[in-house]
């Protein structure tokens, strides 16, 4: 495929941003040949030479929206035949004056940019804390309430098996009651039974002696 020759206008915050180092950076990638300007109208001036598709690679790569680059339109103004006259991709410079204040004003940019991107920070980090002070808290009074709940539960159950525990021991106690009711009403019957059976075996005994005495009184 043969290479063409390209002059592309970039528009939108596109100086004293970086924006062409940015470009040749990109251009010395794609092996792309050329160099790169700033214009009196705040725009950029792109002229390059590639074949058709590593320009259209190019242009994608360069249309950006990042840090402080912004670009808003690119325009490809004319195409021609290559003319293999550039050796490398180079940043076309202006004066000494003008290239210093640019990157004077460009190191002023990134360090407002800096410092507000440490402020943003430093806030997300303040809504961190925040957030991670109330996230305790609602943790501590979940945990709170679930000691509570538990010390409930604790307290019930308690209370729950003392009611069961007690009636177990009345009711033992009435068994025990019964039992030995019942064991001393048998006790009973068994003393009193005793009790005529000793009677009757006196009564025996005192009617054995005495006919053991009248046997003995018989003359022989």
């Amino acid at each position: 495929m043969a290479n063409i020759k390209a002059e592309v206008i970039v528009k939108g915050a596109v100086q004293k941003a970086r924006y062409r180092d940015y470009v040749q950076e990109k251009a010395r990638s794609l092996n792309v040949k050329g160099y790169v300007e700033s214009l009196r109208d705040g725009s950029v001036r792109i002229v390059c030479e590639t074949d058709e598709d590593t320009l259209k690679d190019f242009i994608k790569l360069i249309n950006i929206k990042q840090d402080l680059i912004t670009v808003e339109k690119m325009e490809t103004i004319k195409k021609q035949p290559a003319t293999g006259e550039y050796e490398y991709f180079d940043i076309k410079h202006g004066s000494m004056e003008e290239e210093m204040g640019e990157r004077m004003v460009a190191a002023v940019k990134i360090a407002v940019a800096t410092r507000q991107d440490i402020k943003d920070m430093h806030q997300d980090m303040k809504n961190m804390h925040h957030d991670l002070n109330g996230s305790i808290q609602l943790m501590h009074q979940d945990l709170k309430g679930s000691i509570q709940s538990m010390h409930k539960d604790l307290k019930q159950s308690t209370e729950s098996m003392r009611q069961d525990l007690k009636g177990s021991i009345e009711s033992m106690h009435q068994d025990m009651n019964l039992n030995f009711k019942e064991m001393a009403e048998r006790y009973d019957v068994i003393s009193a039974e005793l009790l005529r059976t000793r009677e009757e075996l006196k009564i025996a005994v005192d009617n054995l002696v005495r006919v053991v005495q009248k046997f003995l009184e018989k003359p022989a």
